[in-house]
């Protein structure tokens, strides 16, 4: 067992000493949901989040730990509703090809907390990205899609809400620093 812990604290050691950290600011649109009552389209409500991300970049600028952090809000409030849908923790991985301007991204987005008390706790994100470098930062242009699995209503038992009947498409961009 002993040697199996210096084997990969020798591993990562080298990664870690060749580590960047990266710093992304953006906003993402709601494109459409899709739920029990149908689909709905951004031009609803106009559903935006503002995001900033820290990232943790590994050696060669391969894989990256990242944690967002997104207050997401509705530019038209339904009737009676509030303009602030909520807060959104997302952990997750983003992988980027050497050379290619693109990576994959998976997050698990945790709703912090909302505005009604009704939402899904925790998402599966999927995403694909492009990356257009410039010399101080990146711009990056980036497509999710967002999968619930778990939830729960106000009161605190669970609700229907669920991968299978519940889903939502989100556009993105924003800046991206590295340093």
């Amino acid at each position: 067992m002993k040697k199996l812990v210096l084997a990969a604290a020798l591993l990562a050691a080298p990664l870690a000493a060749r580590a960047d950290v990266g710093l992304r600011l953006g906003l993402e649109a709601n494109v459409a949901t899709h739920d029990d009552a149908g689909t709905h389209w951004i031009s609803d409500n106009w559903p935006f989040a503002g995001n900033v991300m820290l990232s943790y970049w590994t050696l060669g600028s391969f894989l990256s730990f990242d944690l967002e952090v997104a207050e997401q809000f509705f530019l038209s409030s339904p009737a009676g509703a509030s303009s602030r849908i909520g807060t959104v923790v997302r952990p997750g991985v983003r992988i980027t090809p050497p050379l290619l301007p693109i990576y994959i991204r998976g997050a698990l987005p945790i709703n912090v907390e909302t505005a009604t008390g009704e939402r899904e706790l925790l998402d599966a994100r999927l995403g694909v990205g492009l990356n257009i470098p410039l010399v101080l930062f990146k711009i990056y242009l980036e497509a999710d899609a967002d999968f619930p699995l778990t939830s729960k209503t106000r009161t605190g038992g669970g609700s229907n809400i669920s991968a299978f009947n519940y889903q939502a498409f989100y556009v993105g961009g924003g800046l991206d620093f590295r340093f």
